[in-house]
C-alpha cells in the first residue's frame, strides 16, 4: 500500500515545476499590473502637483500685479470715478468704486477717499483733525471696532494693497505701529472672551417695567439669550471692585462660580433669597 503511494507520488512529481512556473508567471503579471497601477497613480499625483503649482504661480503673479504698496501721493489720485475711488484703513487699501453713491464726489463718505482716515471711522469727525491714520487716542474696544471695519471692506470691496506710512514700510512689511495695533487687538479678543465667559456664568436677567408694580427682574433657562439647564436667582453683580456699577445677573447658588465671586454679588432688597422673580426699586437697577 505504501509502495503504491510512492509510485503515484513519483508519477505526478513532474507537475510541481509546472505549477511553480504557472504561479511565477501569474505573480509576474500581477506584479506588473500593480507596478503599472502605482506608476499611473504616481504620474497622476505629479500631474496634479504640477498643475497646482502652475495655478499657485499664476495666482502669485496676479497678486503681484494687482496689489502693491502705495505712497500717500499715489493714493491721492484715487478720489474720482475716472481713476477710481480708493480708501485706506489701518494701512490697507481698498477699491470702493462700486460704492460710488457713498464714496463718490459729493457723497457722504467721499472724505475717506485718497487717504488713510482710520480715526474718522470711529469718531465720525470729517475735519483735518479727524481725517488721520493716528488712532492712538482710541480705546481697546474702539480699535477692535475699527478692525471690524477692515473685515467689512475685505468682505465687500476689492483689496488693492498697502499704504506706505504709519502701518507699512516701503517694501510692504509691517511697522512697529502695526504690531502695536495687533497687540491691542489680542487684548480686545481676550477681554471679549472674558466678558462672554462671565455672561455664560452669570447671564443677564429679564427686565420689565410695569407702571403699577414697578421694575421686575426674573430669571429663566433662556434669560439674557443664554440657554442653560439651570434658572438661577436675580442678583446685583458688581463689575468692578469699587462697587459703584452693577447689573442684574442670574446666579446659580450651587455653582463654583458663585462661591468664587460671592463677594461681588448682592441680594436685592425685599427679594427672597431663592426667588426667581423680584420687584425691585428703580434706583437698584
Amino acid at each position: 500500500m505504501l509502495k503504491n503511494r510512492e509510485i503515484m507520488l513519483t508519477k505526478y512529481v513532474w507537475l510541481l515545476p509546472l505549477l511553480a512556473s504557472i504561479c511565477l508567471l501569474y505573480s509576474y503579471d500581477y506584479l506588473n499590473e500593480i507596478k503599472f497601477n502605482c506608476l499611473q497613480k504616481g504620474l497622476n499625483i505629479i500631474d496634479s502637483i504640477y498643475s497646482s503649482l502652475n495655478s499657485d504661480s499664476n495666482s502669485v503673479s496676479k497678486f503681484n500685479t494687482e496689489q502693491k504698496v502705495f505712497t500717500p501721493n499715489q493714493l491721492k489720485k484715487y478720489t474720482n470715478l475716472k481713476d477710481g475711488l480708493y480708501i485706506s484703513i489701518l494701512g490697507q487699501v481698498f477699491d470702493v468704486t462700486k460704492g460710488a453713491k457713498h464714496y463718490g464726489p459729493g457723497a457722504s463718505y467721499h472724505a475717506f477717499t485718497g487717504r488713510d482716515a482710520s480715526l474718522a471711522f470711529i469718531t465720525g469727525e470729517f475735519n483735518d483733525k479727524g481725517l488721520t491714520d493716528d488712532i492712538s487716542s482710541l480705546s481697546v474696544q474702539q480699535v477692535k471696532a475699527l478692525n471690524d471695519w477692515v473685515q467689512f471692506y475685505n468682505e465687500n470691496y476689492i483689496y488693492k494693497g498697502k499704504l506706505n506710512g504709519r502701518y507699512y514700510n516701503e517694501d510692504g512689511t509691517p511697522t512697529k505701529e502695526f504690531h502695536s495695533i495687533q497687540r491691542i487687538l489680542v487684548q480686545a479678543k481676550e477681554k471679549q472672551f472674558e466678558e462672554e465667559n462671565k455672561k455664560r456664568m452669570f447671564p443677564p436677567c429679564n427686565v420689565e417695567w410695569n407702571p403699577d408694580s414697578g421694575t421686575i427682574v426674573w430669571c429663566s433657562k433662556k434669560s439674557g439669550g443664554i440657554e442653560r439647564n439651570w434658572i438661577g436667582v436675580p442678583r446685583m453683580l458688581f463689575e468692578s471692585s469699587n462697587f459703584k456699577q452693577y447689573r442684574c445677573a442670574c446666579v446659580n447658588l450651587d455653582s463654583k462660580e458663585y462661591e468664587e465671586t460671592k463677594g461681588m454679588v448682592k441680594e436685592y432688597d425685599g427679594c427672597l433669597k431663592t426667588a426667581i422673580k423680584c420687584v425691585v426699586k428703580t434706583n437698584n437697577l
